[in-house]
């Protein structure tokens, strides 16, 4: 038996793309990832790799998926970008998949605005809740499903180490990008949004952190949110964010571990077998 490890991957925009550094590291150090949670961006990496995507194929989309295949502009309305664009690519990246059909359980977070609530994913079509959950208010039209309208879950809960804890990890590892916002520059709308976003999840964090075993912040936060020329910078941050906090994180697995053994060792049903 060994502890069960769950990843909570938070929003940021594209910086969010160094959210595939930690992966690479984490594979590289051969840490199983259990359960997944994510959300907006980290939804995004989060499907995608729990799908079956490797880290290697995910830098070669980032790298050549340019705007135009993401972003399909409207005149304002709830939103400017429609999001059918950035739907149809999330399906066919996901080869379609459901919930069901993941190598890694997953759970996606997006906000219905009609009621004022949290929505966890965990059924159903994958790309439609990475939809819904990548919908940051004033860019992306909302998502209509069922009675819901849905945003981006970052309005309710940034980085659901909560949720990833409720689906049966022993240790969490969180991946919050929130922390960087107020000294990244500020160049367009897009970013205005999202900046004004972030200070916002800044103080709901605060209140969540309890849930984390491990928090990895990677240095993003000279990187604009709407970057997309940033990849190789943003998968480097989330590398050394990482790597920086791998002895801590193999330190307390090794903890974890001695008292599982303990525990086994003193279970009366073990002795007895033995």
């Amino acid at each position: 038996m060994r502890s069960k490890i769950g990843l909570a991957l938070g929003s940021g925009g594209l910086r969010g793309l160094a959210h595939i550094g930690v992966l690479k590291v984490l594979e590289r150090e051969n840490i199983t990832i259990d359960y997944m949670a994510g959300c907006s961006m980290g939804s995004l990496i989060g499907g995608l790799y729990s799908s079956g995507q490797t880290i290697e194929n995910m830098i070669k989309l980032a790298r050549h998926l340019r705007p135009r295949f993401w972003l399909d502009f409207v005149m304002p309305k709830m939103g400017v970008v429609a999001g059918d664009r950035i739907y149809e690519t999330i399906k066919l990246l996901t080869q379609q998949k459901t919930f069901a059909e993941l190598n890694i359980p997953l759970s996606i977070v997006a906000t219905d605005i009609k009621q004022g609530k949290e929505i966890i994913f965990t059924e159903g079509s994958l790309a439609m809740a990475v939809r819904a959950s990548i919908s940051v208010p004033g860019i992306f039209i909302p998502f209509q499903y069922e009675d819901m309208l849905l945003v981006d879950g970052a309005v309710v809960n940034p980085t659901p180490m909560d949720i990833v804890r409720s689906m049966g990890a022993d240790i969490v590892i969180a991946v919050d990008l929130a922390h960087a916002s107020t000294v990244s520059k500020v160049s367009n709308m897009f970013d205005v949004i999202i900046q004004s976003i972030d200070i916002m999840e800044q103080q709901l964090l605060k209140h969540r952190e309890h849930h984390c075993d491990i928090l990895i912040r990677p240095a993003v936060g000279h990187i604009s949110p709407s970057a997309f020329d940033a990849l190789d910078e943003c998968v480097a941050l989330g590398e050394k964010a990482a790597e920086a906090a791998l002895p801590e994180l193999k330190a307390l697995l090794a903890t974890r571990e001695r008292k599982l053994a303990s525990d086994e060792n003193q279970d009366p049903l073990c002795s007895n077998e033995k």
